[in-house]
């Protein structure tokens, strides 16, 4: 939890950052184009304060439309979206998810629970990172070879929604986390295994393992080998 609550300090004050940013954006604009306070404030019907308090950054009481207006008024045209980070508050369902799925391969694996993506400026985060580290062969002979190391990333969704939107996801973090592997842990229910065949010929390629010979793997402390979708 503690990280949890870090990450909600961090974008209390990223989110103050971006309010100044943006009243910076405004008095630019309005300077700019020639105009005086007095004159946005008369076109928003508002005070000379209040637009002051926006171009500061002060805009803890004014919401998206509003901005989106002081922002016309001044010739320019709000755009905002908010980016998954997997780094939210996760339910009941997703938690006993990771569980079981911790207790179906055992200790095999060092395991981290939102494991950050250590890029900086970028707040995604594994929902779990397994790892094991490099082994030095028993024997000094190509019939008993070093274990190299080999992490893989694992994400917990407990509905598939837009299965071939979510995976995508799922594969770029992969990619920009570094994770030679990537497992899919799916709830296996009816509407989730309907959401798999409907993609499968899509996913085919990207997931092509499956859930028996991916537990047995990890259970083994083996690399799977492949990208895989597990349904527990």
């Amino acid at each position: 939890m503690a990280n949890r609550f870090r990450r909600v300090d961090q974008a209390h004050l990223e989110g103050r950052r971006l309010q100044r940013e943006l009243g910076a954006e405004l008095r630019e604009a309005r300077v700019t184009r020639g105009l005086r306070q007095v004159d946005v404030g008369h076109a928003l019907r508002t005070s000379i304060a209040s637009v002051s308090r926006v171009e500061r950054g002060d805009l803890q009481n004014l919401g998206i439309a509003e901005l989106a207006r002081h922002g016309a008024v001044v010739g320019l045209r709000l755009h905002a979206r908010f980016y998954p980070t997997g780094s939210g508050l996760r339910d009941a369902a997703q938690l006993d998810l990771l569980r079981r799925f911790r207790a179906r391969i055992g200790d095999r694996w060092t395991s981290q629970l939102e494991a950050p993506l250590n890029i900086p400026g970028d707040p995604r985060a594994f929902d779990a990172l397994l790892t094991r580290p490099a082994s030095p062969a028993s024997q000094p002979s190509a019939a008993s070879p070093a274990s190299p190391a080999i992490t893989v990333a694992v994400e917990a969704i407990t509905r598939l929604r837009d299965a071939q939107a979510q995976l995508r996801a799922a594969t770029l973090k992969q990619r920009d986390g570094g994770a030679q592997r990537l497992v899919i842990l799916l709830g296996a229910s009816h509407a989730n295994r309907q959401a798999l065949r409907s993609a499968a010929d899509v996913l085919a390629t990207t997931f092509p393992l499956g859930t028996k010979a991916t537990l047995a793997a990890l259970a083994d402390g083996e690399d799977p080998g492949a990208n895989a979708i597990v349904l527990l």
